[in-house]
């Protein structure tokens, strides 16, 4: 069967390689992404690089090469210029291997063809070295610039083809015109990065870059830093001094010149002073015919403030949740953690949200705190981990099987917390959607009762979150209110669709509305 995902072009250059070349071109053979045409080219050598790249070659990519031998070093930048845009109808997607490097994740080449289908136009993952340092790559912020950002996309780097088409020569030359020989990998992916605000970062661990080969840079220059010598460190001075490129593919570029005008005022606002959220709070309600331009204002900032938020919305695996509801959410985090939040970041454990559980993780990770997701389906706890592992958030997901239990005469099947490691502090917010469990209503009976023994002693709020039904909402208090009548409740929270319990010695009884 034909392969119909995006085509890979990998590009690869190497001189004196020789000893590293079959690694690398055999971990390009053990990829699982069949639609995958490897462009080498032989920069000159005088050892076999050449030759031995021409076996791997026939051997493992028998009409799926193409195979350049220069008969002088060119360096990698005019390489890129010359052969690699010549190569471009190869591949819809171009990633960049060296040649004494290599892959150490079998589906790296398929993971970025996942991210081209979904509409990405530049991906990048993170790598290790052979030395056992592990790489410092991380995400962009797709509201920003990419030249005032540092550099956090080297290496397994990889772009949309069409991209390179309008770089032209002289971003791969210095002030003289000569061809870059050093911090050829930034002459690259500025100029793609420029063009595009479609980024994505994947916090993989792909690539396996060869610290100890004698002939790198770094190796050659006594004075280097770290793994960029002095001639990598001028070279990048006359890449990053060089103009931008027009960006013409905007985070919402689909939609033609509306988005574009939504994206350029989404940075604007972004760059703006935060807002103290006492002052927001205190703001007068807008008129209606402003509420468009506060809600793009709302989504600007935690844009800003959460960056997996645009992951997230971005990833093809759901709606993105209506900005003034994340705003909600994000003020009422914020508020009442109790006495224990001057002291540690408060502990947030949610379970069953639904749709809202992702960006709770981002919101939650934006305020420097912790957040536990629990799952009663095993399959959608490792779906969940996956999503916000591939957005960037270092998430904390378990699987806890149903196990029946009984309150005020409610018999139900609820998560077995007794599955959660033991935190002596406790959870100062808890999040329950009513949809926990296949008992629906009558399980969110149990979420408090449940959840007591894990809430902190210091403080605590309960909210239990019911979007499309407020029936569960209405039982549930009457239900608690009965049991513990020393608590505090705030019936119709966050806009009607929560039932918020907090402790009779939490300040924050004031929950949004």
């Amino acid at each position: 069967m034909t392969d119909t995902r995006p085509r890979a072009l990998i590009f690869m250059t190497g001189r004196n390689c020789a000893a590293y070349v079959t690694a690398a071109l055999e971990s390009l053979a053990w990829q699982t992404h069949g639609a995958l045409h490897v462009l080498f080219v032989d920069d000159g050598s005088d050892d076999d690089t050449g030759e031995i790249a021409r076996q791997v070659l026939a051997q493992h990519f028998d009409g799926r090469h193409t195979l350049v031998r220069n008969g002088e070093r060119w360096g990698k930048a005019r390489n890129a210029h010359v052969h690699l845009r010549a190569a471009l109808h190869e591949g819809d997607f171009v990633a960049v291997l060296d040649a004494d490097d290599q892959l150490i994740r079998a589906t790296a080449v398929a993971e970025l063809a996942s991210e081209y289908a979904a509409g990405f136009d530049v991906v990048w993952t993170t790598y290790e070295t052979d030395t056992g340092l592990v790489g410092g790559n991380g995400p962009l912020d797709p509201l920003r610039a990419p030249r005032g950002q540092g550099w956090r996309s080297s290496h397994f780097f990889s772009f949309r083809a069409d991209l390179l088409r309008a770089v032209t020569e002289d971003y791969f030359q210095d002030e003289r015109g000569d061809w870059l020989q050093a911090a050829c990998d930034l002459a690259i992916a500025y100029p793609v990065l420029d063009q595009t605000r479609r980024w994505r970062y994947l916090p993989l661990r792909s690539y396996r870059y060869t610290a100890s080969n004698p002939a790198s840079h770094h190796n050659q220059d006594p004075q280097s830093r770290g793994f960029n010598s002095r001639a990598q460190q001028r070279a990048a001075e006359i890449v990053l001094a060089k103009p931008a490129l027009p960006c013409r593919r905007w985070l919402l570029a689909d939609h033609g010149a509306a988005d574009h005008a939504l994206a350029l005022a989404l940075q604007r606002a972004a760059a703006l002073p935060a807002t103290p959220a006492a002052a927001v709070a205190s703001t007068p309600a807008p008129a209606p015919a402003a509420t468009d331009a506060w809600t793009q204002t709302a989504a600007a900032t935690l844009a800003a403030r959460c960056p997996a938020l645009l992951n997230l919305a971005l990833d093809g695996q759901g709606a993105a949740p209506d900005a003034a509801l994340l705003w909600r959410w994000w003020q009422w985090l914020q508020r009442g953690r109790g006495a224990s939040a001057s002291a540690r970041a408060p502990q947030v454990l949610e379970i069953g949200a639904g749709p809202l559980t992702a960006p709770l993780h981002a919101l939650v990770h934006g305020l420097g705190s912790r957040i536990t997701s629990v799952c009663a389906d095993r399959d959608a706890a490792l779906a969940l981990y996956a999503r916000l592992h591939s957005a960037g958030l270092d998430a904390e997901v378990l699987h806890a099987p149903l196990a029946e239990a009984e309150f005020d005469g409610v018999q139900a099947r609820f998560p077995d917390l007794a599955t959660l490691p033991d935190d002596a502090a406790g959870y100062d917010v808890a999040i329950v959607g009513s949809g926990c469990s296949p008992d629906g209503a009558r399980a969110a009976l149990l979420a408090l009762p449940m959840l007591a023994p894990r809430l902190s002693g210091d403080g605590f709020r309960v909210c239990l979150w019911s979007p499309d039904d407020p029936a569960p909402l209405r039982d549930a208090q009457a239900s608690w209110e009965r049991a513990a009548p020393e608590l505090v409740y705030s019936a119709q929270a966050l806009a009607g669709a929560g039932l918020v319990v907090h402790s009779a010695h939490d300040d924050a009884a004031d929950a949004l509305r």
